[in-house]
């Protein structure tokens, strides 16, 4: 084995670093988690170890020449794809020019001129563009970036992300930019109230922690934002950790755990009514064209001329069925994910009314009966393999109904209490899958819906 080196063009002012780069070095051979170390966490035997220059991102190890070169031309290829701009060895003139072939990753090359330029009209409009090609770990990595420069105006409005995000990955750095005296003195109270706030509203025990570290502070003014914060910590707890940012803005919004989480609250197999519930009402999901779904969001209910009232319409509570139907809001005409919220007792309705799609012995006394039944319901009721993130059927069943006739402007009228566009939300946690990074994907925590009537006969007990 011979000692090997390389410098790759990713540079250190890309806001690639948290997120973006373990992305890469995941896609790679050898690779340990959590490290910059690939193979051995020693200098002993095969290995390979990464630092970031301000050149680049350098690579240098113990390989046999043919392995590195295979390993080498690999992470080259991955960081191309996954950064969306040729990268390669800088020495050996494989880069020049930054020509990036996924104009929608350009946000990065944008930055890097941002970060340079100082001039706030150019960084403002920068942060509030739309970036439809980033995560919402790469949007918080843009946002940490910000934040630590003191020459914009920008603070007050980074700080209010971060409380409306709540999200856990921003706890330890809020909790940094409230202690290191470097928030810009015209904007010292009231972003620093926010930060606060913002470690409050994420709402895990590792910022309750980090809140209490602040109620010892000598500033008074963090010692008071921190103290008034844990005193109403029980009082606020509903307004705490991380929730769909929809459109239009519900007061009650839907909350979310990781997906590795959710697994642990909901049995492995057989029929299960689950669903996003609030005290009086739940949560189900449609997909739609846009123009269905803006007059839904707008009128909080559904019509004008691209919805039809005479065809049966299909309502799921399960959110990773919906995903599944809509391939995650990329399907013709179901581009937009709407979380429509109906009361329990609207939904205790309609499951009551509901007729199974199939006939299956234990339902019904016979086939004939069951067929009857069929025609004359204007609710239908089907049980389906649940699936995974990525489709993959599960052994857990979900129900869907479906709605026409009277019932559905019932529904309409008299059911729904909210209706949401959660398709953002969707297109963010779609990345995460895209890059094969499952362990960051969120969805609303679906519990096992109870109901209330005695007499639903909708298979619940049906394997």
């Amino acid at each position: 084995m011979n000692i090997q080196s390389a410098n790759l063009n990713i540079r250190y002012d890309w806001p690639v670093w948290d997120y973006r780069i373990n992305v890469i070095f995941s896609k790679t051979d050898g690779w340990i988690e959590g490290t910059n170390r690939w193979f051995n966490m020693n200098d002993e035997g095969k290995y390979i170890s990464s630092s970031v220059e301000p050149a680049g991102l350098c690579f240098y190890g113990r390989m046999d020449d043919d392995e590195w070169q295979q390993w080498l031309l690999n992470i080259k290829n991955v960081a191309t794809e996954i950064l969306g701009v040729k990268i390669g060895e800088i020495e050996l003139g494989e880069v020049g020019d930054d020509l990036w072939h996924n104009k929608g990753l350009e946000v990065f090359g944008e930055y890097q001129k941002i970060y340079k330029s100082n001039n706030h009209r150019i960084i403002e409009e920068f942060y509030t563009k739309p970036k439809p090609q980033l995560s919402e770990l790469d949007e918080i990595e843009i946002e940490k970036w910000l934040f630590r420069e003191e020459w914009h105006s920008l603070h007050d409005w980074i700080a209010s992300s971060f409380q409306e995000r709540r999200h856990p990955s921003t706890a330890k750095f809020i909790y940094d930019q409230i202690t290191n005296s470097k928030i810009p003195e015209f904007d010292y109270k009231p972003v620093t109230r926010k930060l606060t706030w913002a470690l409050a509203d994420i709402g895990t025990q590792e910022a309750r922690e980090l809140l209490l570290d602040l109620t010892n502070s000598n500033d008074p003014l963090i010692k008071e934002f921190a103290q008034k914060r844990i005193t109403d910590w029980d009082k606020e707890i509903t307004r705490k950790l991380r929730m769909i940012q929809s459109s239009p803005r519900h007061i009650d919004r839907i909350k979310l755990q990781y997906y590795s989480e959710s697994e642990k609250l909901l049995p492995q197999y057989g029929n299960c009514l689950s669903a996003y519930q609030f005290t009086d009402s739940i949560v189900v999901y449609q997909a739609y064209k846009p123009s269905i779904a803006n007059f839904a969001t707008e009128n909080n209910k559904f019509g004008g001329a691209n919805f039809s009232f005479n065809r049966m319409t299909w309502i799921k509570p399960n959110y990773l069925w919906m995903m599944y139907r809509s391939g995650w809001a990329t399907k013709v005409d179901q581009e937009r994910i709407l979380a429509i919220r109906i009361t329990n007792e609207g939904w205790e309705e309609l499951l009551s009314n509901a007729t199974i799609s199939s006939f299956k012995r234990g339902y019904h006394k016979s086939e004939v009966e069951w067929k009857k039944e069929l025609i004359a319901s204007e609710v239908r009721l089907q049980w389906d393999p649940n699936h995974d993130p990525y489709g993959n059927k599960k052994d857990r069943k979900a129900i869907q109904i479906g709605i026409k006739g009277e019932m559905l402007r019932k529904f309409n009228d008299r059911m729904i209490l909210e209706i949401s566009d959660i398709t953002r939300f969707v297109a963010k946690q779609r990345i995460y899958l895209e890059h094969q990074q499952v362990k960051h994907l969120e969805i609303p925590i679906e519990t096992i819906y109870e109901p209330k009537r005695t007499d639903l006969n909708i298979g619940l007990n049906l394997e």
